[in-house]
């Protein structure tokens, strides 16, 4: 599997990225992340704004960039979140923090220079192997991350493959309109469990306290129609509670 591949198939990059974008806008702001595309129009359709692209560099050599692509009411949120009000400052922290998971994933020395603002046509012609990351407002598109990476961040490696299949049988990206996509499923978020006799069930009382078998701090189960697919912890958003998602499982859980 290439590392492309294997990004594409995992989390690491998007989230620290994300975590990194949470970080410039403060105010406890909450971003999520989607499942990895091909095109950044698979994503923000015809709503591309600005564009800002860092090379990655090894050795002083480029062997790939990392770009955000932003709407044009998530640009001027995030512009505005720089101490100079100027999206490139913005943009830096998060995008050299994407370039380091992307150190980790590959094994090599990379880093991301400061970048610079671009044409958004130049990010999304930039390369047909990029991946694609959604950065979504709740469920509304509000930018991407897109990753694309040269013959020596290329290497084969040993993780766990996306195989997302297409209607027709092939083994490309599932594209956004899948027919599927619209179907609805239960999601549960589990705190923990406990085994009780009947007659422990029948003495519970209000005020009785209940031990779980998890410790405190541990991550909350996501489960969809009782399958684990995720993991995260429980935040408040306008007084109801919610999950920031840590990680995503590719592999069903033992």
């Amino acid at each position: 599997m290439s590392l492309a591949e294997d990004l594409a198939a995992r989390n690491e990059v998007v989230l620290a990225f994300a975590s990194a974008v949470e970080a410039e806008l403060g105010d406890d702001t909450i971003i999520t992340v989607g499942t990895a595309q091909r095109s950044v129009a698979e994503v923000l359709l015809d709503d591309v704004a600005r564009a800002v692209r860092a090379q990655l560099l090894s050795s002083d050599e480029p062997v790939g960039t990392v770009a955000i692509v932003l709407t044009a009411a998530f640009a001027e949120t995030f512009e505005r979140a720089a101490s100079d009000e100027i999206l490139i400052t913005a943009a830096q922290p998060p995008l050299k923090a994407a370039a380091r998971a992307v150190r980790e994933a590959a094994g090599i020395d990379i880093e991301a220079d400061d970048g610079e603002e671009v044409d958004p046509a130049v990010v999304l012609d930039d390369s047909d192997d990029a991946i694609v990351y959604p950065i979504l407002d709740g469920a509304t598109p509000i930018a991407c991350l897109v990753v694309v990476l040269g013959p020596l961040a290329g290497a084969e490696t040993g993780g766990p493959a996306l195989d997302l299949v297409a209607p027709g049988g092939g083994s490309e990206m599932m594209p956004s309109g899948f027919v599927l996509a619209d179907v609805e499923m239960g999601v549960t978020a589990e705190l923990g469990r406990c085994r009780m006799t009947v007659r422990e069930l029948l003495s519970i009382t209000p005020g009785a306290v209940i031990d779980l078998d998890r410790a405190a701090g541990a991550p909350v189960d996501v489960l969809v129609n009782g399958t684990l697919i995720a993991r995260g912890e429980v935040v408040v958003i306008d007084e109801e509670f919610g999950i920031r998602i840590s990680q995503l499982l590719t592999q069903p859980a033992q």
